[in-house]
């Protein structure tokens, strides 16, 4: 019986020793990012029976067990996804604050006020080259703000598309980690040693989180499986399956697929790469589609109005900016000018003038236009018909007129939108904001500004006409829908944009706040369930080295016994 007290005793001194190494530990790792307190799974040993008593054999260390709460890691690391989004958007969408930061002041909306201002100016006195000067100068100033916007948005949607190859690297490189350490983990799970692998996959985990969204499906002895949100498995069995790029999406951009297998994959609408993808598609691809239809709309409705208006004089020559391919209709969406969809059936007028300057025939030659019939070949032929002109197509299928000698014409009342869509006498060429740029005649001289029309039934041209520069001025707060979408006007697209932009920026700061906000809570909250107590830990260590010190002196005290019963014998 004495020597079962001593193994007692000494089970007591193993047992608190053991117990005091894991408040230790705890001690040492207070500090360490991802770690989770431990505590020693202290029991008695089975009893055992001597005689009628059921006496005791002593206490071990069962185990020693991870002190975590599952379902507060699963909040956490859906914050940390939020947290990626809202993270992700808000500093995309500042890296391209410039851009807009003087839409008001001393850019675009300033630059299309004063460009419209300029017509305004020029209308007062159509004549005045020196308006027409500045006509030029504030359209030049207009088009490189377009294309300017226009090139730094675009730069910033190749650089959240590059961020997210970088961060797919990212993510297979944890996928492996996580991978590996489950197979770790499963091997060492039926030990219960796996505490530490354990902690460092659920920080790899954490860390994933941030940049996709992942679904965790435990599958026994610490082994666990990863899936996206919409159920693609991403590691199982210790094998890791890669995200990589894809098929092209709508926007252009190759889109995320499984690499073993190609599938394309849904990684959900949180995490740090979902951010990128919807700055770059959505927010960005919205801009830049708000300025390019910006330049359009602007490029098409001042050509309207140029393109059937004159300088205050006739001119001997003209040629379109724009190609056609002669044997197709002038509407026919294989041709490659931009505004090709914008023809209808209609006609323009050729207005000829004779050496005195008297238009024959009085009111000009009709030539018919039919939307889905008539080729660039058929209005050849028809303006060939036309005495004191000749037209023809030359080498690259531009359109040329050509006067004869000693006449001149001019071009009116197009309701068919042919010359418009052709650049033929126009102010603008090109379309989108990247394109667009003033015609070679004005650039090369600015008195080639059309200010005025033609009489209709006379052909008469009025060097003082301004029919036109006004006519381009009221487009300013004119509602124009070319190109698609919802008629408005170049004004009113220029606030629009800048709305959006506020918006975007505003809501992205308030939810990175709250997410922040929620994630400190929840981090606070999983602190005090697995972080370690410095204090605590101290009274713990104190209470096991009370129990220790008791069961040496139980050895002290057998001791002492053992040494009595063997005084006696002798």
């Amino acid at each position: 019986m004495i020597l079962d007290s001593l193994n007692i005793a000494a089970s007591g001194l193993n047992t608190q020793q053991s117990a005091i190494n894991v408040v230790a530990n705890n001690i040492a790792n207070a500090n360490t990012p991802g770690y989770s307190r431990q505590v020693a799974d202290i029991a008695t040993l089975s009893s055992q029976q001597v005689g009628n008593l059921n006496l005791g054999n002593g206490v071990t260390v069962g185990g020693v067990k991870r002190i975590v709460d599952p379902m507060i890691n699963k909040a956490v690391a859906n914050n940390g996804a939020q947290q990626g989004y809202w993270n992700t958007l808000n500093t995309g969408l500042n890296s391209v604050g410039g851009v807009f930061g003087s839409l008001q002041s001393t850019g675009l909306s300033s630059a299309l006020n004063n460009f419209f201002l300029s017509w305004q100016q020029l209308s007062n006195n159509p004549q005045d080259n020196a308006q027409k000067a500045n006509v030029r100068a504030k359209s030049q100033t207009l088009i490189s703000n377009l294309a300017d916007m226009n090139k730094q948005l675009v730069a910033a949607q190749n650089s959240a598309n590059s961020q997210i190859d970088s961060q797919i690297q990212q993510v297979n490189q944890l996928l492996d980690n996580i991978a590996s350490l489950s197979k770790q983990i499963n091997q060492q799970g039926a030990s219960g040693t796996a505490n530490t692998l354990l902690d460092k996959r659920d920080q790899a985990i954490s860390k994933l989180s941030k940049l996709i969204p992942v679904q965790q499906v435990s599958t026994g002895n610490g082994g666990m499986m990863l899936q996206t949100v919409s159920g693609d498995l991403l590691t199982g069995d210790g094998v890791a399956r890669h995200l990589a790029r894809g098929a092209a999406t709508a926007g252009g951009f190759a889109g995320l697929a499984i690499a073993q297998t190609g599938q394309p994959v849904n990684i959900g609408t949180t995490g740090s790469i979902a951010g990128l993808i919807d700055l770059r598609d959505n927010k960005l691809g919205s801009y830049i589609k708000q300025v390019n239809s910006l330049a359009e709309n602007l490029a098409f409705s001042v050509n309207q109005i140029h393109a059937s208006a004159n300088s205050g004089t006739a001119s001997t020559a003209l040629t379109s900016a724009q190609t056609s391919n002669p044997t197709l209709a002038l509407n026919d969406p294989a041709q490659q000018t931009p505004f090709a969809g914008q023809i209808k059936s209609g006609s323009f007028k050729i207005n000829v003038y004779n050496g005195n300057s008297t238009a024959t025939p009085s009111g000009g030659t009709v030539i018919n236009i039919t939307a889905g019939v008539t080729t660039m070949a058929n209005i050849v032929t028809s303006l060939n018909a036309v005495s004191g002109i000749s037209a023809s197509l030359d080498a690259g299928n531009h359109l040329n007129i050509t006067a004869a000698a000693g006449s001149s014409f001019t071009l009116s009342g197009d309701s068919s939108n042919v010359l418009a869509a052709y650049e033929m006498n126009s102010f603008f060429t090109g379309s989108g904001a990247s394109t667009l740029k003033l015609s070679a005649a004005i650039q090369n001289n600015p008195s080639a500004i059309n200010t005025g029309g033609v009489d209709s039934l006379t052909s008469a041209i009025s060097s003082g006409d301004n029919s036109a520069a006004l006519g381009i001025m009221k487009l300013q707060n004119q509602a124009l829908s070319f190109g698609g979408g919802t008629g408005a006007s170049l004004n009113d697209r220029t606030t629009t944009l800048t709305a959006q932009y506020g918006n975007d920026v505003a809501t992205s700061l308030q939810q990175q706040q709250y997410s922040t906000a929620e994630g400190a809570a929840l981090t606070a909250q999983q602190k005090s369930i697995s972080g370690v107590s410095t204090d605590q830990a101290l009274v713990s260590m104190l209470k096991f080295q009370q129990a220790y010190n008791a069961s040496a002196k139980v050895i002290t005290t057998t001791n002492t016994m053992m040494a009595s019963l063997m005084g006696l014998i002798r």
